[in-house]
Parts: structure tokens; C-alpha cells; sequence
């Protein structure tokens, strides 16, 4: 399938840069948290990262990079910071565009198009899934390290033979147009939502504000330079908010919208200098989505822009310099992740190890987000006087159905429901006990914020971490002893070996344990949690139910 002069590599194509940017953002997640390099799972993800990467105009090879994100996501589920929740929400939007498109739009065409091989290349990795699928689910395979192996390989190969095809998937920019004005909603509704989570009385003040808390570890890196008095915490705190609501109002108007740019590159490169784990990656997301509110004229002088550069890398040879680009990447993201893994084998595998590999990723990140940044800028410049109009507009139609998990995402801690990934991130929120947000309160459609206990005493400690973490939950509100009795009864559950608790339930002091072999206590807690609630509810640890709110992740 030949591509048209209007079509070529040289002119904008909104999908293919939109494509490129996105495979690029997985690479810089998975630089944040290392702990998939042990699932099939995110050497999948990574494997459909790089291949997009190479031929960003294949509809065919996002759809797998989309799908096998949320495989991914849904392996570590429920234990993925805010961002990549979202970012999984904006996935199913993506595959509600790819249903439009395949019923409704060109994509009928395109799947005449392409050829016999190619179609059984598709069955084969369909087969690879459902093999997978019936491997985890069905007790038709032995668990165990040999059908593990096997059926991963078996994935691994059908993704393979299916990728390495020179054939690409064309229509990019009739699927970006079905999902790629409802993926700018879903941006604005998650910073309206960030902006009124943080409206609670503890957010401004300066004691405890996470605002004043991410402003005066940053201002550390300077060496202090800024103001740390109580006015400047509090400062922080209305710039935020100023900031978070200011820029999905600023993106949205044509006038306005190079100042959006301003704001959200300047906004969030800042925050991602933070040296807590995955705001860098949350800064990458963003800096991908922006993208989507590039208007055409802009998208242009992006295009433009790149050519000089690739022009330059490959002396001359645009085309050789868009090999080596592509290539620099790639060696980018595998040499971060090998000298990651070498502190991890050299010294050993703890919470301290963990945080020097995220800032060895944030170093190879904050060179991309640097260059990409100046590349939006320098583009709205040049086109700022042209036309201001994006090169696709809403439709009516069901991939509107998509906004629904984002828009309910944020009444989670009203209703009950989890606190972890409801857009809370750094808020200071409180909805448990007596709320302390300024016009919220809770309504207990759920029962799981009624239910709190304090863990008093441990042997060994069921919330520390873990010698050898395996995700993020081991690091999230370290030292905080107060959970609902779903979270205390996850630890209790997933347990193994003798140990025992000591803990407070409403008025009563409680133990539970189990001794050589034998539980005692409250045997509901060793109930394992029913496999929807395990995937999608987490609750925050809290220091206090009373008093002001520390900050919390």
C-alpha cells in the first residue's frame, strides 16, 4: 500500500504524529515503574510501543498498542497511580473510535484492502489472546512456569509475525477524528475534577497542603531559592488551582490557546522535577494529550519543524534521519532500563534503589518532555496568525459513551466508593469520617468509607514494605495506620506464613492471625476479595480521621 504525495512523511498527518507522541508516553511510563519488567504483560505493551513507533501511521499497530495497554493496566489494577487509570479511560474512548470506524467510517474499505496473509497474521494473535486468556482464567492448563512460558511465547510470536509485515493499516485520520475530540473533553472534565477534589479547607493550609509540600521539595533542587513562608505556601496552593482549571479553559479558545500551551508545558515540566514516583509520568501524558489541540495550522509548522531536524540528524537525508530519530529512541529507553535494573541487581532491591531508578528515568524523560515542549511552542508561534481550527470536530455519536467512567471516576469518594485513583492525587481530600471538603459530602451508596480500623501493632508489619516490592501499593502513605476494614481485610487475605494483628475496630481492640497453619480472629478478613472489587477499589491510608488532613498520594 503506497502512500499518496498528500499523504507523504513530510506533510502534517495528525494520526501518525498523534500515534508516534502516545508510543512514546507508554516508553516514558514504563521508565517510572519498573516492576513490569517481570510480566508478559509489559514486555507486550513495550514490544507494541516500539513497534508503533516505526510505522505510526498503522492504524492497526496503535489498536495493539491500545490493547495491550489496557491488558497491562488491567494486570496491576487496582494498584496504578491516577494518570494511568485515566490514561486507561482515554484507551477505551480510543476503542470506542476504532468500533465507529470500522462500522461506520473508512475503515470497511480498509479491511477489504488488506491482504489474506495480513488477515491471517490477525487471527493467529487472536488465537495467541483467547489461548492466553483460557490459560489464566480456566483451569484447562496447569499453572505453572511452562504454560507460562509457552503461551507467552506463543503471544509473543503471533504479535511478532503480525508486526513485522510491511503492510500498514491506512485511514489514521478519519479514526482520529471519531475519538480525538472526545479524548479533549475527557481532558477537561479530569482537570475540572482535580480542581474540585482540592477544594477542601486542608488544601490551603499551609501546615499541611500538598501544594506547599511538592513546592518546597522542588524549591530544594534549587537550593531554596524561592519563598517557603506561610503566604507563599498558600500561594502555591491558588496557583495550582489557577493553573489546573486555567488550562483546559485556555486550550479550548483560539485566542487563547497558545497561552494554554504556555501554561500546561511550564505547569507540569515543573511539577515533574517532583522527585515522588510517576509524576514524570503524568507530566508525559499530558504532554501527549496536548497534541490533540494542535489546530491544523500549527500541526503544519510541527511537521515543518521536524523535517529541519531530521534533515540535520541524517546530513541531508531526511529519511535516514527519521531512521536514527526513531532509533535514538528506542536506545534511549532500553539503555535507562538497563542501568535501572543494574542498581536493583548491584545493590538490591528496596524502597531507596527504587526512588534513584525513577530519577534515572525522570533524566531521560525531562529530555524528551524539553524537546517536545519547545517543538508545540515554536510551532504555535510560527502558525499563531493561520487558521486556528483543529483538524477534527465532535460528532455525535457512541464513542461519546466513553466520557461516562471520567465523569463518574470523581464522585468515587462521594458515594462510598474508592479514594486511591479518583482524581484526588495530591489533594489533601478527606472524605472519610467527617469530610473535609468545603461543599462535598459523602453519601453512602457504598459502605466502605463507614467501616475504618487502625492497625495497632503488627508482627511481622502487614504495612511495611516489602523487602522485594512488587508495585506501588508498597509505597504509598508509608507509616499511615488508618484504612477501611476492605483494605486491612486485602492485607489480611493475601497474607501468607504466621503473623499476627493487633487492631481497632470502632470502640473494640481486636487480634487476628494465624498460627502454624491454624487463623484465629475474625475469619471474614481472611475471605479473599471478590475478583471486581480486588480490581477496582483501593482506599488511601490515612494518618488521622480527625484534625487537619495531611498530604497524601
Amino acid at each position: 500500500m503506497s502512500e499518496s504525495p498528500a499523504n507523504s512523511v513530510t506533510s502534517y498527518r495528525p494520526f501518525a504524529t498523534f500515534a508516534l507522541i502516545w508510543a512514546i508516553t507508554t516508553l516514558a511510563h514504563q521508565l517510572a515503574f519498573t516492576f513490569w519488567t517481570e510480566s508478559w504483560q509489559g514486555w507486550l505493551l513495550v514490544a507494541s510501543a516500539v513497534a508503533t513507533l516505526f510505522r505510526p501511521d498503522c492504524v492497526l499497530r496503535f489498536l495493539v498498542l491500545v490493547v495491550t495497554s489496557l491488558l497491562n493496566l488491567w494486570h496491576k489494577l487496582p494498584f496504578v497511580p491516577n494518570h494511568i487509570l485515566y490514561e486507561g479511560m482515554l484507551h477505551i474512548i480510543m476503542l470506542l473510535g476504532a468500533a465507529s470506524f470500522f462500522w461506520k467510517g473508512g475503515g470497511k474499505a480498509v479491511w477489504t484492502k488488506i491482504s489474506a496473509s495480513w488477515k491471517n497474521g490477525l487471527w493467529l494473535l487472536l488465537l495467541a489472546t483467547v489461548l492466553k486468556t483460557i490459560y489464566f482464567l480456566l483451569p484447562v492448563f496447569p499453572q505453572g512456569y511452562l504454560f507460562g512460558a509457552l503461551t507467552t511465547l506463543f503471544l509473543l510470536y503471533a504479535l511478532g509475525r503480525l508486526l513485522s509485515r510491511g503492510e500498514r493499516m491506512p485511514g489514521g485520520d478519519d479514526f482520529l477524528a471519531r475519538f480525538a475530540p472526545v479524548l479533549r473533553l475527557a481532558v477537561v472534565i479530569m482537570y475540572v475534577w482535580a480542581v474540585i477534589q482540592k477544594l477542601n479547607w486542608d488544601y490551603f493550609d499551609p501546615e499541611v497542603t500538598c501544594a506547599g509540600k511538592l513546592h518546597k521539595e522542588i524549591n530544594a533542587y534549587f537550593g531554596s531559592i524561592l519563598p517557603t513562608a506561610d503566604w507563599a505556601l498558600v500561594g502555591a496552593a491558588i496557583g495550582s488551582l489557577v493553573f489546573e482549571l486555567g488550562i483546559p479553559l485556555l486550550l479550548l479558545f483560539k485566542k487563547t490557546r497558545y497561552a494554554g500551551f504556555v501554561a500546561a508545558i511550564g505547569f507540569h515540566l515543573w511539577l515533574s522535577i517532583h522527585p515522588a514516583a510517576g509524576i514524570f509520568s503524568f507530566t508525559s501524558l499530558i504532554l501527549a494529550v496536548l497534541v490533540l489541540f494542535l489546530p491544523v495550522s500549527w500541526g503544519e509548522e510541527l511537521q515543518q519543524t521536524w523535517n529541519r531536524q531530521l534533515r540535520w540528524l541524517g546530513r541531508g537525508e531526511e529519511q535516514k534521519g527519521r531512521k536514527a530519530a526513531r532509533w535514538i529512541v528506542v536506545l534511549a529507553f532500553f539503555g535507562t532500563l538497563i542501568t535501572q535494573g543494574l542498581l536493583y541487581l548491584l545493590i538490591e532491591r528496596s524502597y531507596e534503589v527504587f526512588h534513584t531508578a525513577n530519577r534515572i528515568g525522570f533524566f531521560t524523560f525531562f529530555a524528551w518532555g524539553l524537546w517536545i515542549s519547545a517543538c508545540y511552542l515554536i510551532a504555535g508561534w510560527k502558525g499563531r496568525k493561520q487558521s486556528g481550527a483543529f483538524p477534527n470536530q465532535l460528532r455525535p455519536g457512541f464513542v461519546l459513551i466513553g466520557l461516562i467512567p471520567v465523569l463518574l471516576n470523581g464522585t468515587m469518594p462521594w458515594i462510598g466508593a474508592r479514594t486511591q485513583t479518583s482524581f484526588s492525587m495530591y489533594s489533601n481530600l478527606r472524605s472519610e469520617s467527617q469530610s473535609n471538603h468545603m461543599f462535598l459530602k459523602r453519601r453512602n451508596l457504598f459502605k466502605f468509607q463507614k467501616d475504618m480500623i487502625e492497625v495497632l501493632e503488627s508482627s511481622p508489619n502487614i504495612l511495611a514494605p516489602s523487602k522485594r516490592p512488587r508495585g506501588i501499593q508498597q509505597f504509598a502513605n508509608i507509616g499511615h495506620r488508618i484504612i477501611p476494614w476492605f483494605e486491612f481485610r486485602r492485607l489480611v487475605s493475601e497474607m501468607e506464613g504466621d503473623f499476627e494483628v493487633t487492631y481497632q475496630r470502632g470502640r473494640d481492640e481486636l487480634l487476628l492471625g494465624r498460627e502454624n497453619g491454624k487463623v484465629y480472629g475474625d475469619t471474614e478478613a481472611f475471605e479473599e476479595i471478590p475478583l471486581l472489587q480486588r480490581k477496582f477499589l483501593w482506599f488511601r491510608r490515612l494518618e488521622s480521621l480527625e484534625g487537619p488532613m495531611c498530604c497524601t498520594h
